[in-house]
């Protein structure tokens, strides 16, 4: 049997395990710059306001019904991602994390489903204060249905592809499907097919020939046979790329080559704590295409003579590609880094037959700096070249503080 666990409004509830104020409020979550809305209490979604709403469509409805909107927070959600997946780590087996909000897990068919549902979501909320839903079924895509289910109705569902549930499977519309895109839906109501019901009742085979191994897949997985069994391991990352937009436009040089050494410094990190190493740099820079300015990217691919994930050495290329593509008549609006060709970090590397051998060995700066900022906060100790000032980067007027994993920002209680 699986079950998908989902956390609820995942970012709003974030900002509530440390904003009680905020319960029963319609809350919104923008985007990097304070842009659109991507994350919504139900409270914002009852106002109407659609996901991916830009702010300024929606002032007029955040102005009337006092819209609490608050910037991405995204060290503060990460986190909390990660002491929801622990507490279901250390309560199941076999656990899939299936996105930053989600995990698919997998139990004996024995199991009394209801009683497991409600203890997961109970003990989710009393260690990490996230309300979340969770599904059961015979299969991951009926599991996800459920799942849809249960935030409706706030309690552990569970779906099968028997008599007693077809009512339920009739009533679910073929685009709320998991795997069933915009164009897909479109198709597949043309030959008929409306709802989960229609498409388990039609033939695998049929499905396979007329669209993907995909499609059969679900067709499959409605009927009640597993075709995607949880990935226990998860698949080493192709590419890592940090990027960000900035709060206006740059012509500084200087500011540029700070930029890409703070997004050096996180790729870099990102590259050791998924034990990886790259041997490509891909290093661009463009202009905002929402200023009525001819489009401007420019671009440099750096080649490593070894894989590295070396903070220093990263930081270095990244800004002599800077150098190289800087332009003074550019306005800059975004720059971003990313690692190619990734390779596993323990894999021995090949040596040149009359290498000369290095001297000595240079102290592990990155290891010393990393458990300092693990233990501290995130850029308490980093390279002098990433700078003080961070008037450059993306806009988060609303921010909430990083509760979790700063020590200068945690909640202070004071009794009087």
């Amino acid at each position: 049997m699986f079950a998908l666990i989902d956390c609820n409004n995942f970012f709003v509830s974030c900002e509530r395990v440390f904003r009680p104020d905020l319960e029963h409020k319609p809350v919104i979550v923008l985007s990097s710059n304070d842009g659109c809305a991507i994350a919504r209490s139900n409270e914002a979604k009852r106002l109407g306001i659609p996901m991916g709403a830009p702010l300024f469509e929606i002032r007029h409805l955040v102005k009337a019904y006092n819209v609490e909107t608050l910037s991405c927070n995204f060290e503060l959600y990460g986190d909390m991602s990660l002491r929801v997946m622990n507490v279901l780590q250390q309560n199941c087996e076999k656990v899939e994390v299936y996105s930053v909000d989600e995990a698919f897990l997998e139990f004996d068919d024995s199991i009394n489903w209801v009683q497991e549902g409600e203890r997961l979501r109970h003990l989710i909320f009393q260690y990490t204060g996230i309300p979340s839903s969770i599904g059961f079924g015979p299969t991951k895509t009926l599991a996800k249905l459920a799942n849809a289910q249960s935030k409706s109705l706030g309690i552990a569902c569970y779906i099968d592809n028997t008599p007693n549930y077809h009512n339920t499977l009739k009533a679910i519309q073929v685009s709320k499907i998991w795997g069933i895109g915009t164009n897909l839906n479109k198709s597949l109501k043309q030959q008929g097919i409306y709802t989960a019901y229609d498409l388990m009742m039609t033939d695998p085979s049929w499905a396979r020939k007329n669209y993907s191994i995909v499609v059969e897949r679900i067709v499959r997985e409605l009927s009640g046979f597993s075709c995607m069994p949880l990935t226990l391991i998860q698949e080493s990352k192709k590419s890592i790329q940090i990027t960000r937009s900035f709060s206006g436009p740059i012509k500084d040089k200087g500011i540029l080559k700070q930029a890409a050494a703070r997004y050096g410094f996180r790729l870099a990190l990102k590259l050791r704590e998924s034990s990886q190493k790259t041997t490509t740099l891909f290093v661009y820079g463009r202009n905002s295409p929402f200023r009525g300015e001819a489009p401007v990217f420019h671009q440099r691919t750096i080649v490593l003579s070894e894989p590295t994930n070396d903070t220093a050495v990263i930081i270095g290329k990244a800004q002599l590609a800077i150098e190289n593509f800087f332009d003074e008549n550019v306005a800059y609006h975004k720059i971003g880094i990313m690692a190619l060709e990734l390779r596993d970090a323990t894999a021995p590397v090949a040596k040149a037959l009359f290498e000369t051998p290095k001297p000595f060995k240079k102290a592990d700066i990155d290891k010393v700096m990393d458990t300092l900022n693990k233990r501290f906060g995130l850029g308490t100790v980093r390279p002098l070249s990433c700078g003080e000032g961070i008037e450059w980067m993306n806009k988060r007027d609303h921010k909430t503080p990083a509760y979790t994993t700063n020590w200068k920002t945690l909640v202070q209680v004071k009794a009087k």
